[in-house]
């Protein structure tokens, strides 16, 4: 089932509708010369054209010259009366045209046509006047509808005949023509017409002649009725104004909407135009040459953004636009985009230097900053990079010629791997020597030339300090090469009982008189006695040392401190004494408790203003030597 294409015609008929209408006011489209001539007309229908005066244009004459016509039509429709009487006063050089006694227009020399003379120009304005006004009054009787329905209605139907007929033979037509391009009966020489090509071609076809139908339907039908005639005339006017009226005024110029339009057709088909002209460019005549596809864009975008600012500055003069105006206003924006986009206009010209200078390609291998990866575009703003997590990252060109770029790809691939072992003093150099070469040699991913080396690199503090230097192809492959071989290195070593080291130091840094604190400490946790006498067991010596320790410079803090409106000079937290000692000599909290009372009971420390216990707490204490 074909389905009927309503939308064809319902822009078939606004199309059509809008020509329509413009035709009757063409002269006042800013297209056409407006002070030059403008259309009388009389129900939408054009009588005859009128030229503009110095004083007196063209569109403000037809404009008066409507406003009467219309009300002279209207009291003739309404009176039912014979025809109107014109009457016509020369007037010098001058003729002046009178409808029942009612000034109409004055025709002047410019008006004649050919060899006529004012009068006979406005003799000839008068007829086309009554026949306008005979034919209207006919249009509006009960006969002549009745005969525009029936035509209406004739000529829709044909109309929607044509236009299934028209989609059948357009569908026909398209497989026909693929059954001939199929059997070779009809070619095109060397050109191939794809299946989609074809429909496509075929269906702008048929777009077109339902668009023609349609037009001409709507054309006709439109002009079988006065009233329709009339308000498209109306609507037209409307949409004309809202267009050409003046929406601003540039260097005492005014531009209206219409302008405003006609400005974005002309860049958007410059677009296309440029865009056109720089594909072609590069598909014959850069293809031809041996440069680099990268170089190619850059030429590419350089030739299309050249062709454009060219392309706006003769449209702009077209338009009737002084673009030296424009200077003081370029400037003072180029100042504010040179200081807002610096950075990417730093991107764009160092891109410009990368392509042209091609230190950096699509395909290398770089380490640039903390980055390393594969390069996998480099545009002109930004260059992308594949790292070896599969990541992709943004880097803006400036950092390839802010800071070192390691290109491992970049004029020759081969490159150098450095891998340091270390083995015991124990071990003979030369042997060790031997099974690093036998190693690496035997790696499919080491090259066999240049060949494999050691180095000796002398004799580090726990070991024989070697490095094994290798060749690769890949730079890529680094990595998981250096873990290859470090798994055969190891391997290899155990095998021939070649001990690698490693450091081992113990540091025993602790004082007797700190043992003797913790031994007593401990013991008084295990067999729980009177404070007294764990006081007593304590030597003076290992006392002083724990003293000495605490008013050290990394000892407790001791310092004048404020609390509650009084003042405390010398004096140090109990809480933070536990905690000292509870670090320092790796002990309990509870034993730190019972550490803080026997230098209590021994009057080396005592609360800064009360006879207390010691407990873990925010209490003030103060050596008595302080």
């Amino acid at each position: 089932m074909i389905k009927f294409g309503w939308r064809w015609i319902l822009i078939s008929l606004l199309v059509c509708l809008l020509t329509l209408v413009a035709y009757p006011s063409w002269g006042r489209s800013p297209f056409s010369p407006i002070e030059q001539w403008a259309t009388v007309e009389m129900d939408g229908k054009v009588l005859f054209e009128i030229r503009g005066l110095v004083s007196f244009p063209a569109s403000e004459r037809a404009e008066f010259i409507n406003t009467r016509l219309e009300e002279l039509l209207q009291t003739h429709l309404r009176a039912g009366s014979p025809a109107p009487q014109y009457s016509i006063n020369p007037d010098n050089e001058q003729s002046i045209l009178s409808f029942n006694n009612s000034y109409l227009l004055t025709v002047t020399p410019v008006d004649v046509r050919g060899e006529r003379t004012t009068e006979s120009q406005a003799r000839r304005y008068a007829t086309l006047i009554l026949d306008g006004i005979e034919t209207a009054q006919y249009e509006r009787t009960a006969d002549y509808l009745r005969q525009a329905a029936l035509v209406m209605l004739g000529v829709l139907f044909i109309a929607l005949g044509v236009h299934v007929g028209v989609n059948k033979g357009v569908h026909w037509g398209e497989s026909r023509l693929r059954m001939l391009m199929d059997s070779g009966k009809l070619k095109f020489g060397r050109l191939q017409i794809p299946d989609r090509l074809l429909h496509r071609l075929m269906k702008l076809g048929r777009f077109g002649l339902l668009f023609g139908l349609w037009w001409s339907v709507g054309y006709y039908l439109t002009d079988l009725l006065p009233l329709l005639r009339r308000s498209r005339y109306w609507l037209f006017d409307l949409i004309l104004e809202s267009l050409t009226d003046p929406v601003f005024t540039l260097n005492e110029n005014s531009y209206s909407l219409l302008d405003l339009l006609t400005l974005i057709a002309l860049t958007v088909g410059l677009w296309f135009g440029v865009r056109s002209l720089t594909r072609l460019f590069r598909t014959r005549v850069l293809a031809f040459t041996s440069s680099d596809r990268a170089v190619q864009d850059v030429l590419g975008v350089l030739l299309q953004s050249l062709l454009m600012f060219l392309g706006l500055l003769i449209i702009l003069q077209i338009w009737g636009l002084d673009v030296s105006s424009l200077t003081i206003i370029a400037s003072v924006l180029g100042v504010g985009i040179g200081f807002g986009l610096q950075n990417i206009a730093n991107n764009l010209i160092s891109g410009l230097i990368i392509t042209f200078e091609r230190h950096v390609q699509a395909g290398d291998f770089v380490e640039v900053a903390n980055l390393m990866g594969t390069v996998e575009k480099v545009g002109a703003r930004s260059t992308q990079i594949l790292t070896l997590d599969q990541v992709s990252i943004i880097v803006p060109n400036s950092r390839f010629l802010e800071t070192e770029v390691i290109n491992w790809s970049h004029s020759n691939p081969v490159s150098r791997l450095r891998l340091p072992v270390g083995v015991s003093y124990n071990c003979d150099p030369d042997r060790v020597r031997s099974v690093l070469l036998n190693t690496a040699e035997s790696h499919p991913d080491v090259m066999v030339e240049p060949a494999p080396q050691v180095l000796f690199k002398g004799f580090g503090d726990s070991s024989l300090d070697f490095e094994l230097l290798v060749w690769i192809r890949e730079p890529r492959q680094q990595f998981q090469l250096t873990s290859d071989l470090y798994f055969c290195l190891e391997k290899a070593l155990r095998y021939y009982n070649l001990e690698i080291p490693y450091p081992q130091r113990d540091l025993h840094l602790r004082s007797t008189h700190i043992d003797e604190i913790l031994q007593h400490l401990q013991n008084g946790a295990e067999n729980p006695q009177p404070q007294n006498n764990l006081s007593l067991e304590l030597t003076d010596t290992a006392l002083e040392y724990l003293v000495q320790k605490m008013q050290g410079e990394e000892g407790v803090e001791i310092k004048d401190r404020w609390y509650r409106g009084n003042f405390y000079p010398g004096v140090f937290v109990a809480a933070e004494a536990v905690d000292w000692w509870m670090k320092e000599l790796k002990v309990k909290q509870g034993q730190a408790v019972q550490l803080g009372q026997v230098l209590c009971d021994r009057q080396i420390i005592h609360h800064a203003f009360q006879d207390i216990p010691f407990q873990d707490s925010y209490e003030f204490y103060r050596f008595y030597s302080s």
